[in-house]
């Protein structure tokens, strides 16, 4: 599958984010509650303080075979003064595929790491960055797939 943007292989210094957690289970997934954490996160970005980017916001995610956790945040340079009902956590630094695509940019990476040799790091957070200005999915988005050191 072929991507209209080259793929990367990039390092990410640590990065720091706060906001909104959601987690759902596979087999019963509801898509209202992806929907509703989003709108939280929306209706109260503005209570994140020391935003390094404020024209983007992160979605960090991991899954489970049975779960997933999905995350609208902002990346901050300080983890203090965390907003009610928001979390704060630190990612550290770690090498990364990434690319924006037109189609599942998850396929067109996960390919290139199985044609690369390449090993996919299955218990870091795969990152997307959208533009608040233009969120277009999968288009728009930046995605960063983690990938073993080495």
């Amino acid at each position: 599958m072929m991507s209209a943007n080259p793929i990367k292989t990039v390092h990410l210094e640590e990065k720091k984010f706060v906001g909104f957690p959601v987690t759902s289970s596979f087999s019963f997934h509801d898509p209202n509650r992806i929907e509703e954490a989003k709108r939280q996160f929306l209706e109260r970005r503005h209570e994140i303080r020391e935003v390094v980017h404020p024209e983007e916001y992160v979605c960090p995610h991991f899954a489970s075979e049975v779960l997933f956790t999905y995350f609208y945040c902002m990346e901050v340079s300080a983890l203090e003064n965390i907003p009610e009902g928001m979390i704060g956590f630190t990612i550290p630094a770690r090498n990364y595929v990434t690319t924006r695509s037109d189609t599942d940019p998850y396929e067109v990476l996960h390919a290139y790491i199985k044609d690369s040799r390449i090993e996919h790091h299955p218990r870091a957070l795969a990152l997307e960055i959208y533009r608040f200005a233009d969120p277009e999915w999968p288009g728009k988005v930046d995605v960063f797939v983690p990938i073993k050191e080495g």
